[in-house]
């Protein structure tokens, strides 16, 4: 066993994984800000240079993550992060650990649009797997410490730690905190803080704000605006869905090499049109804080094409993450807003639409509120709070990320999310065609609404379950009892009638229903059964969170 347990040592090496990440991180910007210092410079030649940077902004990592990394995929470093927190403990090889980040910084610093946070988070969910490994760290300390690893990455690269604590509570899942990380992302966050602004300075990262009063009537118009991002997160996530599909499909007619080289036209055209569609966009974020003067139509030119230009970078080629890109997509919209009630305090609104925005695609609520103070001032938490409420309610389940559960499962269900997430990144097709009816229990045990108590109590004891339909005369079911509420029944009342006990809402399904679907309705409702009706609404069928788990490992092993 680890001398590294819930111990004083084991929070000095967290605090020691913060400075590390920071040191790492800070480096990898430093050498972001030396490639991107080098493609301004070509851009101030001329715009035209910008044609052969975005195919190397795309080609080069993509060379690099496929010659070099140890999985060979590129993108969302998030995605990545997501990923080994939920599939492999919180595990990420070496070798990605350092590739990766590095294709991020040259897609980013060669004028690719996404984000600096993306290589940040890997590099210290990295860093935490790798020292998890070389210390013998306990399984169950192992994803806390990872995801404490990539909290530092974010926090070093903003300079905002309560952003990167809270973003490591709630990035997890949708609905839901990791309320177990806290402890390990503060211990590895503020150290991490701390060497980046000695190191960088500690001017906020888009500058000094001066406060100001919010009126009510502008609080209000924050709670549209927060509508209105709500609206376009659900956009920008299905947007962002749609190309990783097409390149997808892309990949198997024109081959990995004609996919790249179709990315980096793509960008170099964005470029072209707008310059502040491309890089990390943080020249875009400054010019709007700073009042520069748009028009209406080059404003929504440059959120649209940074919206599309992000998602093509990412699914083509390109690595980095979506954080700030959608932070600059929402200052855009917020600036928009602000210019068309002409409102004289259009920073607060460029502020509230960072926060909106990435409220509804990225599924956190106190984070954006976090980033905003931390970067612009505390004036705005409230208006932007209310506003991202809005937006997250709003954009519902939508997400970036599919590797993101709604809340976190219980014991039982923890089996049926694991195996349904890697179902989803080893055999997507498989899990859309396998239908209901090919892996239900046909005939299932089922009890009469007007059976007694006492009867069905007994026929839960011939049986190896613990929830059972209840039917009435047409075989339809009413509703679902489980042997734990009839073992709550008063002895003195063993006669009553089933349809008089308190009887479960049941989650019926029909048999066409896909098993990706079954799969995700179960982790959706929590419920570790689904019943399967025909198109008569009679009960055929029923499915349990362990037969999920079986036919996907069937699935697998085909």
């Amino acid at each position: 066993m680890s001398k590294f347990q819930d111990g004083i040592r084991y929070y000095v090496l967290v605090a020691g994984l913060g400075l590390l990440v920071a040191s790492i991180t800070v480096a990898f910007y430093l050498l972001y800000l030396v490639v991107w210092g080098f493609t301004q410079t070509a851009l101030d030649y001329s715009i035209l240079i910008f044609v052969p940077l975005a195919f190397l902004a795309i080609g080069l990592p993509y060379a690099l993550v496929r010659l070099f990394a140890s999985t060979k995929t590129t993108g969302s470093g998030t995605h990545t992060v997501l990923e080994a927190y939920h599939l492999t403990n919180g595990d990420v090889p070496l070798k990605d650990t350092v590739v990766k980040p590095t294709a991020a910084m040259l897609t980013i610093g060669l004028g690719g649009s996404a984000g600096p946070e993306g290589p940040s988070l890997l590099a210290g969910g990295g860093i935490a797997a790798a020292l998890s490994r070389r210390f013998r760290i306990q399984a169950d300390l192992r994803r806390r410490l990872f995801i404490a690893g990539a909290a530092a990455g974010l926090a070093a690269t903003f300079q905002t730690p309560l952003t990167g604590i809270l973003f490591a509570l709630e990035i997890p899942y949708k609905n839901d905190l990791d309320r177990e990380t806290f402890i390990e992302a503060v211990v590895a966050s503020v150290p991490a803080y701390l060497l980046s602004i000695t190191v960088l300075g500690s001017e906020p990262f888009f500058g000094a704000i001066a406060n100001t009063s919010v009126s009510v009537y502008e609080i209000g118009l924050s709670m549209v605006l927060g509508l209105i991002c709500g609206l376009y997160a659900v956009f920008f996530t299905k947007t962002f869905s749609w190309v990783q599909l097409l390149s997808f499909k892309l990949r198997k007619r024109v081959g990995n090499l004609g996919l790249v080289l179709l990315g980096g036209a793509i960008l170099s055209l964005s470029g072209i049109l707008s310059v502040y569609s491309i890089g990390i966009g943080l020249h875009f974020v400054s010019a709007l804080i700073q009042e520069s003067s748009f028009s209406l139509a080059v404003l929504i030119l440059v959120v649209l094409l940074k919206t599309f230009t992000t998602a093509t970078t990412l699914s083509f080629g390109g690595s980095g993450g979506l954080f700030f890109p959608t932070i600059v997509v929402g200052a855009g919209i917020g600036y928009i807003f602000a210019s068309f009630f002409s409102v004289n305090f259009a920073i607060m609104f460029t502020a509230v639409g960072m926060a909106a925005l990435l409220a509804g695609t990225h599924k956190v609520l106190l984070t954006p509120v976090a980033f905003v103070v931390e970067t612009l001032g505390g004036v705005f938490a409230i208006p932007a709070l209310l506003a991202s409420g809005v937006s997250y309610v709003l954009s519902g389940k939508h997400s970036f990320y599919p590797l993101q559960p709604r809340t976190r499962l219980k014991t039982e269900e923890l089996a049926l999310e694991r195996f349904f997430l890697k179902g989803q990144e080893l055999i997507p097709e498989k899990l859309k065609e396998t239908k209901a009816k090919q892996f239900m229990t046909k005939k299932p045990v089922t009890l009469h609404h007007g059976t007694s108590v006492k009867v069905a109590v007994q026929t839960f004891e011939g049986t190896k379950l613990r929830v059972l339909p209840v039917v009435d005369d047409d075989n339809s079911v009413m509703g679902v009892v489980n042997l734990e509420d009839l073992g709550y029944v008063d002895m003195r009342r063993q006669n009553m009638t089933l349809s008089e006990t308190i009887m479960h809402k049941p989650v019926m399904i029909s048999e066409e229903t896909s098993l990706e679907q079954v799969a995700q309705q179960m982790m959706d409702t929590q419920q570790d059964h689904v019943f399967i009706s025909n198109t008569h609404g009679k009960l055929t069928g029923v499915i349990s969170g362990i037969d999920v788990v079986k036919r996907i490992l069937e699935l697998i092993s085909e």
